[in-house]
C-alpha cells in the first residue's frame, strides 16, 4: 500500500527587490565572510565521515558475481494514482516530433558550441550548475554565478552570490549548493543556494526569482528560514538544495542534519512560482511555503536526497509533480513520489505526497576513482540520485534519472564507479529501461541526466582511471534505439593533470536549450593544470 503524506503551512517571509545593472565596483568585490564552510558539516551522508570513509574502502572489493553493462568502448584517442494521473494531462504533453531511425552506427550526439566557465576558485568540491535561456548562458559554481552568450562571450561574472542576494542575506552567513533553473513555462530564471551560520545558528535557503528573461537585470530576492518545518523551529540546518520545476510550482528538497547531531530526515518546501514572479505579497514582499518533512519510503526507511524533477509538459490543469529518490546506500528498489495538488495551499486546498516503491537493477555505493599521475583518488561521492526529468510527449509520460553506482567487469580485479540509468514508465509506475554504464579499468561519475523533445536522452558525466585524468565527458541515446543502450561517449574537456583536491564536485549541471528543445547543455568540472579544478559548457543534439 502507497505511503500518503500531509505537511503543513509555513510562515511568511519578507523579500526585496534588487537590479544587478545598479552593482558598483565595490559590490563586486564584496566577497562573503566564510569563502568556503569547510568546518560546518560534520558530515554530508546519513552516517558520519568516518563510517562513509570505510565504506568506500570497503566498495573497492570486487562483487562476486558480476552484473551485466553497456560498456563504453571510447578510448583517450576520443577527440570529440494514475488514472486520475492520466486523465489530468492527457491534454497537456510537449508537442510531439517524429523521431529520427535508429542506425546501428550511430554514435553519441554531435557537440556543437562549448566554451571554458568559471576557473577555480578555491572552494573543493566546485558544484555545477546551468541554466539555458534564449539568449544567454548562466553558469555557477560555490559561489560564482556567470552569464554568457551562447557562444561562449561573458556578459556578466559575480564574484560570490553575496552581490545578489546582499539584501536579504542574514550577517555572518555563508553560501554553498547553488542552483540555476531557467523556468521554460515562464522565460524566468530561478537562483537558489543554501546559506548556514553557526554562531547564532541559522540556516535559510536563499531564493532569487528574476523580473525578466534578462538574467543580468532585476531579482526578487528572499532568505527563507530552512529550520522551520512548516511553522515550528527546530535545530537543523538544510544541506544539498535539490530543485524541481513545473507549470505550478517550484519544489525544494533538502537533507537536514542537526546544529550538534548528524542527518534527521529528507524536507519537501513548495513554492508558488507566481507569488515568486509577482514579487511576493505587499509592501514587504512575503512568500509562504507548504512543508513536508520526515519523509521515509515504503519499507519505513528515512528517506535520503529526494530528486523533484524538472518537468516538461504543456500548460492547464492541475496536474500532479513528481519525484523520486534512492534507497542509501543501496538496494534494489527506488522511491517514486507523487503530489497531487502541489499548490493547493494557495487556493484553499492541501497538497499531498505519496510513495511507490519501484523496482530495479541492483546499486550499491560505489569506490572512489583512481586518476593518472597521482595516488589520490577522486571522491565519487554516493548512490544519491543526481537529478531527475519528468516528460509528457504524445501521451508517453515518462521519468529519467540517474546516479553512480559501483560495478565488477568480469575479469576485473576491482570494483570500478559506473552511471547507472533508468527510465521509468510512470503510468504503470515501472522501469521501462535500465542499465550501468562505463568500461573496465575507468572510472564514471557524477551523471546528470536530459532529454530532448523528441525523446532522445542525453548524460554527462566525469571519467578517469590509470591512463587518463578527470575528464568531461558525454553519451546520449536517440528514442529508436534498442532499449537499455547508451552509445559511445564523446570527449567534452581532457583533464589535464591529476586533481589534488580530493573531492570531486557533489553535481553536474544539464539542461535543454530555452530556444532550442532539440538541443542540451551540459555543464562540469575537469582536472585542470597544477592539480586545480576547471569548468566546461558545452551543448549537443542528435
Amino acid at each position: 500500500m502507497a505511503k500518503e503524506y500531509k505537511g503543513e503551512a509555513g510562515g511568511t517571509n519578507e523579500g526585496s527587490s534588487i537590479d544587478l545593472r545598479d552593482l558598483s565596483p565595490t559590490d563586486l568585490l564584496a566577497y562573503p565572510d566564510t569563502p568556503e564552510p569547510v568546518s560546518w558539516k560534520k558530515t554530508k551522508y546519513p552516517v558520519s565521515m568516518e563510517e562513509f570513509q570505510s565504506m568506500c574502502l570497503e566498495a573497492q572489493a570486487p562483487d562476486a558475481m558480476s552484473l551485466a553493462a553497456s560498456e563504453d568502448t571510447a578510448g583517450d584517442e576520443d577527440e570529440e494514482a494514475v488514472a486520475m494521473e492520466a486523465e489530468s494531462e492527457s491534454e497537456i504533453g510537449e508537442e510531439s516530433l517524429n523521431p529520427e531511425a535508429f542506425t546501428a552506427d550511430a554514435l553519441a550526439p554531435s557537440k556543437f558550441r562549448n566554451f571554458r566557465s568559471i576557473p577555480d576558485t578555491g572552494w573543493r568540491p566546485p558544484d555545477n550548475t546551468l541554466g539555458v535561456g534564449s539568449n544567454r548562458v548562466v553558469t555557477a559554481v560555490n559561489v560564482d554565478i556567470a552569464g554568457y552568450t551562447k557562444s561562449g562571450t561573458l556578459k556578466f561574472r559575480w564574484p560570490n552570490m553575496t552581490t545578489l542576494f546582499r539584501n536579504v542575506l542574514p550577517p555572518g552567513a555563508g553560501l554553498f549548493d547553488p542552483r540555476v533553473i531557467y523556468d521554460h513555462y515562464e522565460r524566468r530564471w530561478l537562483i537558489i543556494v543554501d546559506a548556514k551560520r553557526n554562531s547564532p545558528r541559522g540556516s535559510w535557503i536563499m531564493v532569487a526569482a528574476s523580473k525578466s528573461s534578462d538574467p543580468g537585470a532585476g531579482y526578487w530576492v528572499w532568505a527563507l528560514n530552512a529550520r522551520l518545518n512548516g511553522s515550528t523551529n527546530t535545530n537543523n540546518w538544510a544541506d544539498y538544495t535539490t530543485v524541481g520545476i513545473d507549470t505550478q510550482g517550484l519544489y525544494l528538497s533538502n537533507n537536514m542534519f542537526g546544529f550538534t547531531s548528524g542527518f534527521q530526515y529528507s524536507k519537501l518546501r513548495i513554492l508558488n512560482k507566481a507569488e515568486l514572479y509577482a514579487g511576493g505579497n505587499g509592501p514587504s514582499h512575503s512568500i509562504a511555503w507548504y512543508d513536508f518533512w520526515n519523509i521515509k519510503n515504503p519499507d519505513n526507511s528515512v528517506a535520503f536526497t529526494i530528486q523533484p524533477c524538472m518537468h516538461f509538459r504543456g500548460k492547464g490543469g492541475n496536474p500532479p509533480a513528481y519525484l523520486i529518490n534512492a534507497l542509501w546506500p543501496g538496494g534494489n528498489k527506488l522511491t517514486m513520489w507523487t503530489l497531487t495538488n502541489p499548490i493547493g495551499h494557495w487556493r484553499g486546498g492541501t497538497a499531498k505526497l505519496k510513495a511507490k516503491s519501484i523496482s530495479c537493477r541492483n546499486y550499491s555505493l560505489p569506490p572512489d576513482a583512481i586518476q593518472k599521475g597521482s595516488n589520490t583518488r577522486i571522491e565519487t561521492n554516493d548512490s544519491r540520485l543526481l537529478n531527475a526529468i519528468y516528460q509528457v510527449v504524445g501521451g508517453t509520460r515518462r521519468l529519467w534519472t540517474t546516479h553512480t553506482s559501483k560495478l565488477t567487469w568480469s575479469g576485473d580485479s576491482e570494483a570500478r564507479s559506473v552511471v547507472q540509468w533508468y527510465e521509468i514508465d510512470v503510468a504503470k509506475r515501472k522501469v521501462r529501461q535500465q542499465n550501468a554504464y562505463g568500461a573496465k579499468g575507468r572510472y564514471y561519475f557524477y551523471p546528470a541526466i536530459q532529454t530532448d523533445i523528441r525523446r532522445n536522452g542525453f548524460i554527462v558525466f566525469g571519467r578517469s582511471g590509470n591512463t587518463e585524468y578527470g575528464s568531461l565527458r558525454y553519451t546520449g541515446r536517440r528514442v529508436s534505439a534498442p532499449k537499455h543502450d547508451l552509445e559511445n561517449s564523446r570527449l567534452i574537456k581532457g583533464g589535464e593533470s591529476p586533481y589534488l583536491g580530493g573531492r570531486w564536485g557533489d553535481y553536474f549541471g544539464i539542461c535543454r536549450d530555452g530556444d532550442n528543445s532539440r538541443r542540451v547543455w551540459m555543464y562540469g568540472e575537469y582536472a585542470a593544470v597544477r592539480g586545480r579544478w576547471g569548468t566546461w559548457v558545452a551543448e549537443a543534439g542528435y
